[in-house]
């Protein structure tokens, strides 16, 4: 008897991505048993009409559908609801702007006879330059933590890359998911303590998932200057001791500010991956950029921690 999956969107205002993460689920629902729930965070644009249209169009498709509604305060808290309300064996964590892809088809039953947990690659939709900069910033980042975790050379699991599949039993073994953070460390939480529990993980090359980021520089910016924030002021007291190791190595990218040596290795790794020269020196540029967002956001977060 085959897995019953659950695919769990949390959305909030994601009205012009939110009908291509619902079309991308039926990639699982034409191979497997698949029910879907979507958990809207009290949006106020039209996600939410988008959601009940997709369903009434395609009900046939799934075991089941729910839509389950939050007040919208944080990701964790919908993906927590989600799981309570599902039935599934296996749980699939989306965003309301993260398309499943095809490889889900071909290699998600194969990956999971290998794992408890699994972190997928992102691919980031290039609809400018700096999507097409951060997507090559991302497949660079991704092929220098899929080595380290490959190599078993992390003995903390919180500095692994966030798992978003899991096996049912390591989300009951846990007792749901983290429901701490809005911006920051939800995934990483619930990754880490998962892997210290004994649960087995891996990071797959093969399981891609699409990211439909807005264009622009200044929105990457935006979202890494949000998430240094976060650090201090959205985890617990358990969450900042499970995240400790990555949060000391996150800061440590501060120095890339006043001695870019990090951003020198992401362009020579870059270039490793059969890029040109004028990718590479984009992409240590993007590093340079995300490294001052997290150090702005960081010095505010701590400002106002002090007060």
């Amino acid at each position: 008897m085959g897995h019953l999956y659950s695919v769990i969107i949390a959305t909030k205002n994601n009205e012009l991505t939110i009908r291509h993460v619902l079309r991308s689920t039926l990639i699982a629902a034409e191979d497997y048993e698949t029910e879907l729930i979507v958990v809207d965070g009290n949006s106020s644009d039209n996600t939410l009409k988008i959601v009940e249209k997709f369903i009434d169009e395609n009900r046939q498709y799934y075991k089941s559908l729910k839509i389950l509604r939050d007040p919208g305060f944080s990701s964790s808290f919908a993906r927590h609801l989600g799981f309570k309300n599902s039935q599934g064996d296996v749980l699939v964590f989306l965003d309301g702007d993260t398309p499943l892809t095809f490889s889900f088809k071909y290699y998600l039953e194969k990956e999971l006879g290998e794992a408890d947990l699994i972190s997928p690659m992102f691919e980031v939709t290039p609809l400018d330059k700096a999507t097409r900069i951060f997507n090559l910033f991302m497949k660079t980042v991704s092929c220098i933590q899929g080595e380290t975790s490959s190599m078993r050379m992390v003995k903390d699991p919180s500095i692994l890359p966030p798992a978003r599949i899991y096996k049912r039993r390591v989300l009951e073994r846990i007792k749901g998911y983290s429901v701490s953070s809005r911006f920051f460390g939800e995934d990483r939480i619930i990754t880490a303590l998962a892997v210290r529990f004994g649960f087995c993980y891996k990071f797959s090359s093969r399981l891609k998932l699409l990211k439909i980021d807005a264009p622009g520089y200044y929105s990457y910016w935006k979202k890494h200057f949000r998430y240094a924030t976060g650090i201090h002021r959205d985890l617990t007291k358990l969450g900042k001791v499970v995240l400790r190791n990555y949060i000391i190595m996150r800061r440590l990218n501060h120095v890339n500010i006043f001695l870019p040596m990090l951003s020198v290795i992401y362009a020579f790794k870059t270039y490793t991956l059969k890029r040109s020269l004028r990718d590479s020196v984009k992409v240590a540029l993007m590093k340079y950029l995300v490294d001052s967002a997290m150090l702005a956001g960081d010095l505010k977060g701590a400002f106002y921690a002090e007060k």
